[in-house]
């Protein structure tokens, strides 16, 4: 008797939902701009002290924040821009004086 190989789980359901089709894949530089632009052309954003790095796709979030609604708000700009790989947030709400 020969034994039947069968796939447990299909490719589609395995996918990261950061990872972006070949036919999106671009350079971490343009990732890095779009990011840095789409923050800075948000008026209500304050981006001294932010720093975004992308590597192999993946980005990266640093710094400090006034309060919970700017972190959302940049970590949601950062994550609707194409061709990433995968999203890390490090940015602190800064404590009250």
């Amino acid at each position: 008797m020969q034994r039947q190989h069968t796939s447990h789980a299909s490719a589609k359901s395995e996918q990261n939902p950061f990872k972006a089709p070949e036919s999106q894949w671009r350079p971490d530089a343009e990732i890095r701009a779009e990011i840095q632009r789409r923050l800075s052309e948000d008026p209500l954003l304050d981006i001294t002290g932010i720093f975004v790095s992308v590597s192999s796709g993946r980005v990266l979030l640093e710094g400090s924040v006034e309060n919970d609604e700017v972190k959302r708000r940049i970590e949601t700009h950062s994550r609707q821009v194409s061709g990433i790989s995968g999203h890390d947030s490090n940015l602190c709400v800064r404590k009250p004086r």
